[in-house]
């Protein structure tokens, strides 16, 4: 609300009788979307409740890119003004030449190492850690329903499956979903669901001959890449060795999914 506030005030001083009003309005509405832009990147991936778990990275790097792109503009937005506001002083013109050549080698530098080291230390932390306090019978009975949903139903095999989603199955807030997923299972709701996809795979590699790209995909993964990774995870094998071996023990699987029924 007090961002679209300063936005709507900004597009009024379009209206100041001034030689440079539009200038300055357009650097500072550019500089207040790529605020908004690094705050989103700051937000733990529950808070994407319209972005299925697997497509996350991909909205991140989007964002991360959109950021720079952002920067960028600004950037040039600045030497033109300066540039302006110089005219007729070729000092300080050749100074904003360099100094314009110098921000966009930062940018660039920024996207060729500083993405990749970003996206690498988010990889390896769990958005929405668990909180201090502990779940309540509200928490426990909203996991009773969404683990009885995703058993009965096994709508966990939807690739495109979200937090959004599962709010409106449950006829509440995505943020109690995510909350109490967070409280009792000490996970986000990615890994979450994972488990169930996992569990799901596991059951169809023992049972079955099919080969596991299928099975991969009617689990509910999109890449091979993302279901291996969970799937050794979860179960300490690579899914064609677990074929290979059945005195695997399921409980180690299961057993983070029985909590909230205790």
């Amino acid at each position: 609300m007090l961002v679209s506030v300063g936005l709507l005030a900004l597009e009024l001083a379009l209206f100041v009788p001034s030689a440079w009003s539009a200038d300055v309005v357009v650097i500072t509405e550019n500089a207040v979307f790529v605020v908004l832009l690094a705050a989103m990147l700051r937000q733990p991936q529950d808070a994407f409740v319209q972005v299925a778990p697997h497509r996350f990275r991909t909205t991140r790097i989007a964002l991360l890119f959109a950021l720079l792109f952002m920067a960028l503009i600004v950037a040039a937005d600045i030497t033109i003004l300066l540039a302006m506001l110089s005219a007729g002083n070729a000092g300080v013109i050749h100074l904003l030449t360099g100094a314009s050549g110098v921000v966009v080698v930062i940018v660039m530098l920024c996207a060729l190492i500083g993405v990749p080291l970003f996206l690498g230390a988010q990889s390896h932390s769990i958005s929405g850690e668990a909180p201090e306090q502990q779940p309540s019978e509200e928490d426990h009975e909203l996991l009773r329903r969404l683990d009885h949903l995703m058993r009965d139903n096994q709508i966990f095999t939807d690739p495109d499956l979200t937090l959004a989603r599962l709010g409106r199955r449950l006829h509440c807030p995505a943020r109690s979903v995510s909350k109490a997923i967070n409280l009792i299972h000490k996970e986000n709701v990615s890994r979450y669901i994972n488990r169930f996809r996992v569990s799901y795979a596991a059951l169809l590699l023992k049972t079955t001959d099919r080969p596991v790209t299928d099975i991969m995909l009617e689990s509910g993964f999109q890449s091979k890449s993302s279901f291996n990774t969970e799937f050794r995870r979860l179960t300490g094998q690579t899914p064609s060795t677990y074929r290979q071996h059945d005195g695997f023990d399921d409980n180690v699987l299961n057993r983070d999914l029985k909590r909230s029924d205790s």
